[in-house]
């Protein structure tokens, strides 16, 4: 079976998401969700058993349809429709709920940048040939609580946001937000960064 992928804005921040994740995994996958008529959600899988996702303008043939990042990177920087053999045997479980997130509250880029920093120190220190211990991704770095629930954002999750770029650099424009907003629903937990968001499973694994 093949899927197209018809991109009609944000070309740019997708190539950008697109990029880090293959620079991270060449054989990560992209899964793309109808948003609504005119806006697809796409999906990536990253090392960090956390998926990030970015938003954009377009229309693809199958709801769900997971293909290459690879392949869907090249068609991107290439300006051209994107067709290519559908992979959905590739993806690790069920996408994140599309709506009924509760915001929980809102973190500034400078604790999660220092947070991050951090955690790449003591990656350094401790990777094997495996990259970082599964202990320091599955540290618990930060409490949240709101409306009545609380959740913990783990490591991983601050990794992914650094890793793929979904936080501004010092240099970015001034109307660009300088924080991170944390959501809950269910098992799922989800960072929105000004770049992208990133979600992570608390009770069952996503992969």
């Amino acid at each position: 079976m093949s899927e197209t992928f018809q991109l009609s804005a944000g070309a740019t921040g997708l190539q950008a998401l697109l990029s880090r994740t293959v620079g991270l995994d060449a054989q990560a996958v992209a899964r793309l969700r109808q948003h609504d008529q005119g806006t697809v959600e796409v999906f990536v899988t990253t090392p960090f058993e956390v998926v990030a996702a970015r938003r954009v303008g377009g229309t693809v043939s199958r709801d769900g349809a997971v293909v290459s990042a690879a392949a869907l990177l090249e068609a991107v920087a290439a300006g051209r429709e994107f067709s290519g053999p559908a992979m959905d045997f590739s993806w690790p479980g069920a996408l994140p709920p599309a709506s009924g997130f509760t915001l929980l509250d809102q973190l500034p880029v400078t604790v999660v940048r220092e947070l991050s920093d951090a955690g790449q120190s003591l990656a350094r220190q401790f990777s094997g040939p495996a990259g970082p211990p599964k202990s320091l991704m599955e540290q618990k770095v930060l409490t949240v609580a709101g409306g009545g629930q609380e959740v913990d954002i783990p490591m991983r999750m601050i990794f992914a946001c650094t890793s793929l770029g979904l936080i501004p650099g010092f240099a970015a424009p001034l109307d660009i937000p300088r924080h991170l907003r944390v959501s809950a629903l269910g098992r799922w937990v989800r960072v929105d960064a000004p770049y992208g968001s990133v979600y992570h499973s608390t009770r069952l694994s996503l992969f």
